[in-house]
């Protein structure tokens, strides 16, 4: 992968000049790591679990053995209070509403909102919406020292349900609620729920399902996307995907109490069989709410197809998309096997993956494209912006909802991924990362970080004296790229950078020490603004 060339299609030049000779590229398995931990293994391993490496993230997890450093991302998991109402009156026609169901300040997560006008109904489901996004914006911005949120991200992604298709607030929030509690768990036990879950039901059509008419919709998902995929050993047959569909008739929601739950007159009873693929297996009707559809879910985890299909989706979001067959030998298969011995228990195959010498291999650090939530997000928290906690709906939430609408405006919008395969750079060849730069969010990108110098959200002075000796120009760039881009400058980038910015277009480097030695703020800020800018708009930047 040429880890510039799409800036330059995209229509961004830089400043720099030859590029790096490519590195010689030695593979390595799934061996526990043993090389040097230093700055940039730890900051390559928290930018990838992790939206953004603060500094003081880096300092934290370098006194650690890179084992203690993933343990304590894998563990440190919590439960967080649920989104609660921000806002106030609704007003529809001239006529101000109150929503009666919730007080300021609670949470509707159980309010039905059974409001009598459809209109005002209407109104409070949508400002919940928005409350939900803002929440869990704010969960991300405030994130711990944890993979969790990258984590429900990724379930958000592969499941893919979209609020244009479901439109109930309660929906929503019970499926993501779903995700997060199981974020690090049981991947069959997962897939089991989301088959019955209500915004999954109406997503793909599954209340539809009926004996009399068979609606294959997410019979057909569940097998191409959720659980088995689209590889050369995936050799379920539309037959298959015919007799999934029958297994799941039936399955209905009620509101009130939220729930789904089996409609037996609406349910097939007959057996269904499958492929060779399934060994011919035959799952008997039942009118027993889940005795078929844990017979299907046992007949699909059984292959050995399921546990490589979603590491490989887990290698893709974490390490790179491109899986050869080198890799897939020595890395998929064998964390795949880790997965099954653990029946499908999820931590230990990202253990494995993240402690092992492939993982830290230099072919896989600062080779994909940064997507909106690590551009933004990971911008916000290396500069140490402070934001109000997650729970501060008053003065959180708008800040939280800015967060979702620049990330939205970058093309990642929660709870609306493009379609029900998720995020096309995922998996759309041959473009895959590149897909999230291109002429109308590259400038986007730009003018988000541009923004934050030219208004003092970021402390640009504050980050600088993160470096060991910001007086010598040349230790300060040294310092700061280290801390900001996975993909080191030139020795003659550098120079530039410091020429340009620094040292007033001249080599003396005593021009910026003295101005730094004696303090002189108009020099020093300015300076460090425009290098800041400069730095944050070149393509390594945009590098994970």
């Amino acid at each position: 992968m040429d880890r510039r060339e799409f800036f330059r299609r995209a229509g961004k030049k830089y400043a720099g000049t030859k590029k790096k000779a490519a590195q010689q590229r030695f593979f390595a398995g799934l061996n526990p790591y043993s090389g040097p931990w230093t700055i940039n293994e730890v900051t390559h391993l928290l930018k990838r679990t992790m939206f953004g490496a603060r500094k003081a993230d880096v300092d934290h997890f370098l006194a650690m053995s890179p084992s203690a450093a993933v343990d304590e991302l894998l563990n440190n998991i919590t439960v967080p209070s649920p989104p609660v109402r921000d806002y106030g009156l609704l007003e529809d026609d001239g006529i101000w509403y109150d929503d009666l169901g919730v007080a300021i300040g609670q949470t509707w997560i159980n309010d039905p909102n059974i409001a009598s006008a459809v209109e005002i109904r209407g109104q409070i489901n949508s400002r919940r919406k928005d409350s939900l996004k803002k929440w869990w914006a704010g969960l991300i911005i405030n994130q711990q020292r944890s993979i969790q949120e990258k984590m429900v991200l990724f379930w958000h992604h592969h499941f893919s349900v979209q609020e244009s298709e479901i439109d109930n607030v309660q929906f929503l929030y019970r499926h993501h609620a779903l995700l997060r509690s199981n974020v690090l768990g049981n991947f069959k036990t997962l897939v089991r729920e989301v088959t019955v879950d209500p915004a999954m039901l109406v997503h793909l059509n599954g209340y539809l399902n009926t004996r009399l008419a068979p609606d294959e919709n997410y019979a057909r998902e569940l097998q191409e996307l959720f659980a088995i995929g689209k590889g050369n050993d995936s050799q379920y047959t539309e037959n298959d995907v015919i007799a999934a569909a029958r297994v799941l008739t039936g399955w209905r929601i009620n509101s009130i109490p939220l729930e789904s739950y089996l409609d037996v007159s609406a349910h097939d009873t007959g057996s269904k069989t499958f492929s060779a693929f399934y060994n011919n297996t035959t799952i008997a009707g039942s009118t027993d709410p889940y005795q078929e559809l844990d017979a299907l879910m046992d007949m699909i985890f059984t292959t050995t197809e399921a546990a490589r299909f979603i590491c490989r989706k887990l290698y893709k979001w974490f390490v790179y998309y491109d899986i050869s067959d080198t890799t897939e030998t020595d890395v998929i298969i064998p964390m795949a096997e880790v997965l099954r011995s653990n029946n499908f228990e999820v931590k230990p195959a990202l253990e494995v993956l993240f402690k092992s010498d492939h993982f830290f291999e230099l072919t896989n650090q600062a080779c994909y494209i940064k997507n909106p939530y690590d551009m933004i997000v990971g911008t916000l928290r290396e500069f140490n912006v402070a934001y109000p906690p997650y729970t501060d709906y008053i003065n959180g939430y708008p800040l939280f909802y800015s967060i979702y609408q620049q990330a939205s405006d970058m093309q990642q919008q929660l709870f609306q991924p493009p379609d029900v395969s998720g995020w096309p750079s995922y998996y759309q060849e041959p473009m895959h990362y590149e897909l999230w730069v291109n002429s109308n969010s590259l400038p986007r990108r730009a003018d988000f970080t541009d923004a934050l110098v030219n208004d003092a959200v970021i402390d640009t002075r504050a980050f600088a004296n993160y470096s060991s000796n910001p007086a010598d120009p040349n230790q300060l760039i040294d310092d700061v790229t280290a801390l900001l881009l996975r993909y080191p400058l030139s020795a003659n980038s550098k120079t530039y950078v410091k020429t340009h910015f620094l040292t007033n277009n001249t080599t003396d480097d005593t021009i910026w020490t003295n101005a730094w030695n004696t303090n002189n703020n108009t020099v020093i800020n300015t300076s460090l603004r425009e290098m800041f800018k400069f730095l944050m708009n070149l393509p390594e930047y945009h590098l994970c």
